[in-house]
């Protein structure tokens, strides 16, 4: 199946042809990496199966093309399983721009931030390997959260930092 008609199909209203993409990309991961973006709407489907496909898909597809980066980052205030994936996504291409890194921070720190989210912008930050005072002070506040997992991958990721 093209890109292209695997893009339109994923895009549907009609479920089948959703379905029926999203499995499709689930089982070839070089084709999933052309609708990443798509994939990643995707995964907050209101369709139980489409979702887990789309989570499926993303799983195995790797790093995301870096073309992608912009559009994975205006995903970072969607609905959680979105957000998540967008962050996930941005952590595997491991960005060394200040603005990205930056926007991870303040996913960090966002009172409103969901944990799992909060939890995957901590990996991303600790993957780019950046080291600027604004995640300094993002991972130093995480590492005293009253979630057991928050504070120990924020530990974690300062201890870089020594």
């Amino acid at each position: 199946m093209e890109p292209s008609q695997i893009i339109q199909d994923l895009a549907s209203s009609d479920l089948g042809q959703r379905l029926s993409a999203v499995e499709t990309c689930a089982k070839h991961p070089e084709l999933a990496r052309t609708a990443t973006i798509p994939l990643c709407r995707l995964v907050s489907d209101p369709d139980e199966q489409v979702a887990e496909w789309a989570t499926a898909a993303l799983e195995e597809m790797g790093p995301p093309a870096s073309e992608e980066l912009d559009a994975l980052v205006s995903m970072f205030s969607s609905a959680e399983a979105t957000a998540y994936w967008a962050v996930t996504l941005v952590g595997r291409l491991k960005p060394s721009d200040a603005a990205t890194v930056a926007l991870l921070a303040e996913l960090i720190e966002a009172s409103g931030t969901p944990d799992e989210v909060r939890n995957r912008a901590i990996w991303a930050i600790d993957q780019t390997g950046a080291t600027t005072p604004d995640v300094r002070q993002a991972l130093t506040q995480a590492a005293h959260s009253e979630q057991p997992r928050t504070a120990r991958l924020a530990a974690k990721a300062l201890a870089k930092f020594s």
